[in-house]
């Protein structure tokens, strides 16, 4: 058995040592009796007083030290890890637009799969699969994947299947083209910490075609951009990127953009750790583009040539392309070193505990039987 959060399994410990330490400092008055007279009390000085220390209710004592740690053992979150491998696979595997045929990554995939490695497809976005059998490419496939994402979505895996591995491999399926390589890519190829490989299949044929100018942008809007959803929580981030272009500055994230509007777009423009931040999709001969950007009109952001050079990127007229493959790209993904060791990643908190939710019952339950004991405690010194 591990522990997904063995901090609050310590703080447990530490708050029922507290609990015990207080119980021996706890001092209670005897309980007070009237006498119908004094006259047989001896008139004597007190010659001595004496502490009698000793444990007294052991069974409440027991029940709370036990609700303590039940409930410190649920946050820590405990899982049975399954049988270790030597070396675990994380599989990350085009299936955009830039690839030729999404059957051919399948085969590639269904060749490298083993039972306990991780699957996650990319476009622009990503999503684990359980089988190979499951690799295929969703309507509205954008027509250019993006390795950052897929890289992305590589290092999440490595999370989860970090508990039963001594190793993981990173393997990369994908013709990856010069389109899919953006700026950001070798910097979170980095994060992997260990080598890789590409494995490379056919990539559509080699295009380069503008679409009619943007008509209809939606830009700094103070109001809900297309196809972005609230957050669950409003974050700040400190930049945003396009092309070469980077704007510095304390942004507040109200919306984002989810898998299902990343299927049907590209990503033009992102924030410092990532995320979308600006998509354009194709709308019959229209290009549209919608832009989750914040910007305060008081300050002088307006007024930064590293602004002009941002706007000016947004306001380019949308641009299609498939490329050739990127030569380099074989290099940078397969790095140097040895494989990634499972204690490089850290661990994922989206694995499921079932033991957490029988530990916090229990708690509870005990919880119950504390009321019931200081119930019939309080009873009995009434009496």
């Amino acid at each position: 058995m591990s522990f997904l959060a063995p901090g609050f399994l310590i703080a447990a410990a530490g708050a029922a040592l507290g609990v015990v330490a207080l119980h021996f400092i706890v001092t209670r008055r005897p309980r007070a009796v009237s006498f119908p007279t004094a006259r047989f009390v001896p008139d004597v000085p007190v010659a001595a007083r004496a502490r009698s220390v000793h444990l007294s209710d052991l069974l409440l004592l027991a029940v709370r030290v036990l609700i303590i740690l039940l409930a410190g053992a649920a946050l820590a979150r405990p899982i049975f890890p399954p049988q270790r491998e030597r070396v675990v696979r994380v599989i990350a595997a085009d299936v955009s637009g830039s690839v030729q045929n999404v059957a051919e990554t399948r085969d590639s995939v269904r060749a490298l799969f083993r039972p306990g490695d991780a699957v996650v497809l990319f476009d622009t976005a990503t999503w684990l699969v359980e089988t190979p059998d499951s690799v295929r490419a969703r309507a509205g496939v954008a027509s250019n994947g993006s390795l950052s994402a897929g890289l992305i979505g590589a290092l999440r895996a490595g999370s989860r299947v970090r508990e039963g591995a001594d190793s993981v491999e990173l393997l990369v399926v994908s013709p990856a083209t010069r389109a899919e390589r953006d700026r950001a890519t070798a910097a979170i190829r980095a994060q992997w910490p260990g080598r890789g490989r590409l494995v490379r299949v056919s990539a559509a044929p080699a295009t380069d075609s503008r679409v009619a100018p943007t008509t209809q942008v939606s830009f700094l809007s103070a109001s809900r951009p297309r196809l972005a959803v609230p957050r669950n929580r409003i974050d700040t981030v400190g930049a945003v990127v396009a092309d070469e272009h980077v704007v510095i500055a304390p942004f507040e994230r109200r919306w984002r953009f989810v898998s299902d509007s990343l299927a049907h777009s590209r990503v033009i423009a992102r924030w410092v750790d990532g995320e979308p931040a600006a998509i354009e999709w194709d709308s019959a001969s229209t290009c549209m583009r919608s832009i989750a950007v914040p910007v305060d009109s008081t300050g002088d952001m307006l007024l930064r040539p590293s602004f002009a050079g941002f706007r000016a990127a947004l306001a380019r007229p949308c641009l299609q392309v498939v490329s050739a493959p990127d030569p380099e790209a074989a290099t940078m993904l397969a790095a140097t070193g040895g494989l990634a060791t499972a204690a490089q990643f850290p661990p994922s908190m989206d694995v499921d505990s079932p033991l957490a939710r029988w530990l916090a019952a229990l708690a509870i339950a005990l919880a119950i039987v504390d009321m019931i004991l200081r119930r019939s405690r309080n009873e009995e010194s009434g009496k």
